[in-house]
């Protein structure tokens, strides 16, 4: 077993992995997605033709439709997103009128949706293999995977101590004012970070016990195959298209 392997086991990752499983984009070698999405998004918030922007959205909705991600996950991430998308739509708008607010809008979300079905399916550490083969730098990639891992086990033993409240009685402060109820929840969070800082150094240590320097061994391997080559082409020629609309080149 890898460095790697051994690290992808928690059932809370299981969880944030599911939809990987499940979809056919879970096939697909991690490098393909990787190239193929990202040449898209970058080529999407570039766009400055309103009809071009919009075909642009039409794809990436078009590729959610597609990839057999349940739309109520997409929606719900894209949700959480939504907030901070708004809030730059809404400032191009009070600067630059209503036509450029709603094409801040519309380009955000081109951009987001693809990136939130390819997180959605792709498995977490195939993607962080798949940064690694494509030579993004060691360090970057090892900062990645380890944050990723340390937000789980925060989430881990902030779940635990919910629990503990529970059994104790405690149902949250009747209101934003009570002092017993922010006594509670602060002490809870003083001991989630002293509870997750001991597991994180016992998970260093068996990293350490593992061979870890300062890069990860055994990053995962998969095959560039037929299936990978065809999406990163497809990808690719709609970039090209709308990049060739937008300079002028085509049309």
């Amino acid at each position: 077993m890898t460095i790697l392997d051994a690290w992808s086991t928690p059932v809370k990752e299981r969880r944030f992995d599911e939809h990987a499983r499940t979809s056919w984009l879970g096939r697909i070698d991690s490098r393909a997605k990787l190239v193929g999405v990202l040449t898209f998004i970058v080529i999407a918030a570039l766009l400055t033709n309103p009809d071009l922007v919009l075909a642009a959205l039409i794809t990436s909705v078009f590729f959610a439709s597609v990839s057999r991600i349940p739309l109520r996950h997409i929606a719900k991430t894209y949700a959480a997103a939504l907030p901070f998308i708004l809030l730059a739509s809404v400032s191009v708008f009070l600067f630059t009128g209503w036509r450029n607010g709603l094409l801040m809008l519309a380009r955000t979300s081109s951009c987001i949706l693809p990136l939130i079905v390819l997180v959605s399916g792709t498995e977490t550490f195939e993607l962080f293999s798949g940064l690694r083969r494509l030579h993004v730098p060691a360090l970057l990639t090892s900062l990645l995977m380890l944050t990723y891992r340390y937000i789980l086990l925060l989430s881990d033993e902030l779940a635990r101590m919910a629990v503990a409240r529970r059994a104790r009685g405690f149902r949250g402060g009747r209101n934003l004012l009570d002092r017993h109820g922010f006594k509670v929840l602060s002490n809870t969070a003083g001991m989630v970070l002293v509870r997750a800082s001991d597991r994180a150094d016992r998970v260093f240590e068996g990293l350490r016990s593992r061979g870890f320097e300062r890069d990860m061994g055994g990053w995962r391997d998969s095959r560039f195959g037929a299936s990978g080559f065809s999406f990163a082409v497809c990808f690719a020629t709609v970039s090209v298209l709308l990049a060739s609309l937008q300079l002028g080149v085509i049309g």
